[in-house]
């Protein structure tokens, strides 16, 4: 196996591992917020210059306030679970969206949106 070989299984492997913990954060909050009567999740993201995080977490009804702790985790797994879908947006412009998971039907929507500069060169040489 060659050292650059080696380098993409380490990649792969910590991939997997990352997956996996997405899995298991999912299911443990997803019973920690249907316990409390959460019925949705926003969970709003940007990043840009090469840093990036969660805006805000908006939960239905408005009427549950999370713990620190639980607000944490739920940033987290949201900004993972976006990261895994769209990786490196918060590098140069950056890029932003909202992860939106209803817990009653247990399923996850994430609307993305990349800034990038348009260039439009002309030249005119030897006029």
């Amino acid at each position: 196996m060659t050292q650059e070989t080696d380098f993409y299984a380490q990649i792969l492997e910590s991939q997997r591992r990352a997956a996996e913990q997405r899995v298991e954060t999912r299911a443990t909050l997803l019973s920690e917020l249907r316990t409390l009567g959460v019925t949705n999740i926003e969970v709003q993201y940007e990043g840009y210059g090469d840093s990036g995080n969660v805006e805000d977490v908006v939960v239905t009804p408005d009427t549950i306030i999370l713990t620190e702790d639980l607000r944490r985790r739920a940033e987290d797994f949201g900004w993972d679970f976006a990261y895994a879908l769209c990786p490196g947006f918060e590098n140069n412009e950056g890029g932003y969206g909202e992860l939106t998971w209803s817990l009653e039907t247990d399923k996850i929507d994430v609307s993305h949106s990349n800034r990038y500069i348009e260039t439009n060169t002309t030249e005119h040489e030897g006029l």
